[in-house]
């Protein structure tokens, strides 16, 4: 079932503007305070003083208004991640580095929405979408590649040759490095993607409690992690 928008400019367009908005809102709070089973039409619905048949003016389906919120929470990373970027100066690999403090500082303060965005049961999360979709839709994962490429054109640092990867690994490589522009040589394009599978590895355990069995604060060994990046980062390609 779609939805209609009213005229561009009008009153009652600002109107459905400021509803859709009230509406994430309370979903919001919802997941935060209850967790995302309680993110429901009918709860939200309850919320607001609303029937739950009247949200699908708004949104034709659950799991639209769950993406819109997933959204939503989305730019608010992008935009912290980008804060942390440009307050760290000109050295990108400090950019990085801020860049990642900030993804984990986001992230154990909003356990809920880091849920909901990364770790969320049905629909793939976007960061598992194509590689189109990563490129056209999430800004958030380009951050972070749009300081590799910062780092390796200021400074190339020590990377694989495209020979020493397994051709299973290429295959797939090319693939994603020609949906974001052949921004990169493959071995530094899999540098960056192990780099990322480390920290997001290593937030999600930290949010998930996944490392209290050896670990009551966890953030020395993430800033040991990314002491070794930036050792890993400034070392440069061998001669020859």
């Amino acid at each position: 079932m779609g939805t209609t928008a009213p005229p561009a400019g009008s009153r009652r367009e600002r109107a459905r503007e400021a509803t859709t908005a009230e509406i994430k809102e309370t979903a919001r709070n919802l997941l935060v305070g209850s967790g995302p089973e309680a993110v429901t039409l009918r709860a939200i619905a309850r919320e607001m003083g609303m029937s739950a048949p009247a949200l699908y003016r708004y949104f034709a389906s659950h799991e639209e208004l769950l993406e819109a919120v997933r959204e939503d929470v989305l730019a608010e990373i992008t935009h912290a991640l980008e804060a942390a970027r440009d307050a760290a100066g000109d050295e990108p690999v400090e950019r990085l580095l801020g860049a990642c403090r900030a993804f984990r500082r986001w992230s154990l303060e909003h356990p809920r929405e880091f849920q909901l965005v990364f770790a969320s049961a049905g629909e793939p999360p976007p960061l598992e979408r194509s590689p189109e979709e990563f490129v056209g839709d999430l800004a958030f994962g380009a951050v972070f590649l749009g300081i590799f490429v910062e780092i390796w054109q200021r400074r190339p640092f020590l990377a694989p040759s495209e020979s020493d990867l397994p051709a299973p690994l290429v295959s797939q490589l090319r693939v994603f490095s020609a949906a974001v522009g052949d921004v990169l040589p493959l071995g530094a394009l899999a540098a960056w993607l192990a780099g990322w599978v480390r920290l997001f590895g290593a937030v999600t355990l930290e949010v998930f409690g996944h490392l209290g069995f050896a670990l009551t604060d966890p953030e020395p060994m993430f800033e040991a992690m990314l002491a070794d990046m930036r050792r890993l980062l400034s070392q440069p390609p061998l001669p020859g």
